[in-house]
C-alpha cells in the first residue's frame, strides 16, 4: 500500500509555510512518467533551474479543500488555484 502526505496551503503559501518553499519557491518539475499517467505540463513555465524539457512545470495537489469538495492545487506558474 502507497503512503501519500498531501500538504495544505498554508504549508506552501502561507503562515505556517514550510523553508523549502522560502528557499526554492513553489513550481515543481514534472517527470516523464507523471505525464504518462496522464499528469498536466505547463508548456510555458518552467522551474528557476533552467528552461529544457526536464526544467517543465506541472501542477500539483493540495490536502485542501478549495469548499466545493475539490482539493486545491498548485499551478505549473507557482500559483495557487
Amino acid at each position: 500500500m502507497l503512503d501519500f502526505t498531501f500538504l495544505e496551503t498554508e504549508q506552501i503559501f502561507g503562515d505556517k509555510q514550510l523553508d523549502i518553499f522560502k528557499l526554492y519557491g513553489t513550481k515543481c518539475a514534472i517527470s516523464d512518467f507523471a505525464i504518462l499517467l496522464g499528469g498536466y505540463v505547463a508548456n510555458s513555465t518552467y522551474t528557476s533551474e533552467g528552461s529544457t524539457l526536464k526544467d517543465r512545470t506541472g501542477w500539483w495537489w493540495t490536502k485542501t479543500s478549495d469548499g466545493d469538495n475539490d482539493a486545491r492545487v498548485v499551478n505549473g506558474d507557482g500559483s495557487n488555484y
